[in-house]
């Protein structure tokens, strides 16, 4: 099976005296145009389809509904969204260790307390992988 790309205003032939252009996407949908001799029949997949039989050789190709396109795009936002959390949470660890250290050098009477947030650093660390 021959697979092409055709952009709006391209077109091609099928023999001698066939025909077939692509004239703009509108969504999801294209607009064709077929030239081809009366006596050959051109009917859309699905009305052909009815006859029960399909051609060989075509890909499957299953069209996305709205709702399904939606909930894609919500679940791919939820995960860049997860990931920007995950970046600044570990940005927020990173200064959390470097004051962490500072106070271990400089302050005195404060080791009680490092040690706690020292604890609570690895923690989140830990959740976050």
């Amino acid at each position: 099976m021959l697979s092409l790309r055709l952009k709006s205003g391209e077109y091609l032939t099928i023999g001698e005296n066939i025909a077939v252009q692509i004239f703009r996407q509108t969504g999801d949908s294209f607009e064709v145009a077929v030239k081809a001799p009366r006596e050959i029949p051109v009917l859309r997949g699905e009305v052909f389809e009815r006859s029960g039989r399909r051609p060989e050789g075509l890909r499957e190709f299953r069209q996305k509904s709205p709702s399904q396109r939606n909930s894609i795009a919500k679940r791919q936002t939820a995960l860049a969204r997860q990931e920007e959390l995950r970046e600044n949470r570990l940005a927020l660890m990173g200064k959390m260790t470097e004051v962490l250290d500072e106070m271990e050098t400089g302050a005195a009477g404060d080791g009680e307390r490092i040690a706690i947030l020292r604890r609570l650093l690895e923690q989140l660390g830990e959740e976050l992988g």
